[in-house]
């Protein structure tokens, strides 16, 4: 009999460090602040016009109030309206860094429309008289906040631009993109399909906003395994690599182990950079062909855009 409470007792001394560390996410709480009807106070600017697309730099109020600098990219064909891609990067990344550029440019090859913006204190908003800070101290609880409450920012804006059809919403994250971007797509129902490349979850310390025990200081865990489970019956694919010294395979399974319904996940035996592996195949056969398939049949238009011959 004692063995037994003994064993209960530790079981249930176990949940509660558990429920500590995570900070279960609350059943219908958003966890970042939205604000759908604020002035967007769009702007644009052409960067380059292409023979295939015109690349725009455009900006748009954040949830702060602030300005939201981002790269549009928008095909040249036939089409009214795109399926559109909500693209974003890594930690150390910007619009501007050449592999988003690339897989941007990827995606509207295939008919995409696609959207990067410079999140809070990257690329256009990082301060210009402080060094960026060590990659651990960025991603601090208000920051991913932030993050994914601009990302929401950026949704809005989307939805007033003409070349988007705003029923073939997709987002996809690379790392700190994949992992805020889980987070953000979970509580966002106008994102339709997503891919994760390089993500993850459980996190041990980051996000849990469990900074303390009283109950007017302790927030909603941001915790990407602690949401996953939401973005279900939507489409989600997740890419993660073998040798990945910077989202741990840990961290990966435990957000595979947390995905819901009609998620899916692909394993490649390389590190967080896809070294020794074709990156542009397994972006095309793993991510673009898995939103153009999963993503909803257009109202306006029953055919896949047509995709085009490689760089």
């Amino acid at each position: 009999m004692q063995v037994t409470i003994a064993i209960k007792t530790t079981c249930a001394v176990f949940l509660c460090i558990c429920n500590a560390l995570t900070g279960l996410a609350a059943e219908s709480a958003i966890p970042f602040r939205v604000d759908h009807n604020a002035p967007l106070e769009g702007t644009e600017s052409i960067v380059k016009d292409a023979a295939d697309h015109l690349h725009l730099r455009v900006e748009f109020n954040g949830i702060d109030g602030d300005r939201v600098p981002a790269f549009l990219y928008i095909p040249k064909d036939e089409n009214e309206k795109h399926p559109t891609v909500f693209l974003q990067y890594g930690s150390g990344g910007s619009k501007k860094t050449d592999y988003i550029v690339q897989i941007g440019k990827q995606f509207v090859d295939n008919g995409f429309v696609v959207l990067t913006i410079d999140s809070a204190f990257r690329g256009e908003r990082r301060h210009s008289d402080k060094k960026d800070p060590f990659v651990l101290k960025q991603m601090d609880y208000r920051r991913f906040e932030h993050y994914c409450a601009d990302y929401s920012r950026a949704v809005d804006y989307l939805m007033q631009r003409k070349e988007v059809d705003t029923e073939r919403l997709a987002f996809v994250g690379i790392s700190w993109g994949a992992i805020t971007g889980i987070t953000f797509v979970a509580h966002e129902p106008r994102i339709k399909v997503m891919g994760s490349l390089v993500g993850g979850g459980g996190f041990p310390v980051f996000f849990t906003g469990r900074e303390s025990d009283d109950p007017e200081i302790a927030r909603p865990s941001l915790d990407p395994a602690d949401h996953v489970g939401k973005i279900a019956p939507r489409p989600l694919v997740m890419v993660n690599v073998t040798l990945d010294l910077l989202v741990a395979p840990m961290f990966a399974k435990a957000l595979h182990a947390a995905a819901g319904k009609n998620s899916s996940a692909i394993w490649y035996e390389t590190d967080h950079y896809f070294n020794g592996q074709d990156r542009t195949k397994i972006v095309q056969e793993d991510v673009i062909d898995f939103l153009l398939e999963h993503l909803p049949v257009s109202r306006r238009k029953r055919n896949k855009p047509k995709r085009r011959s490689g760089r």
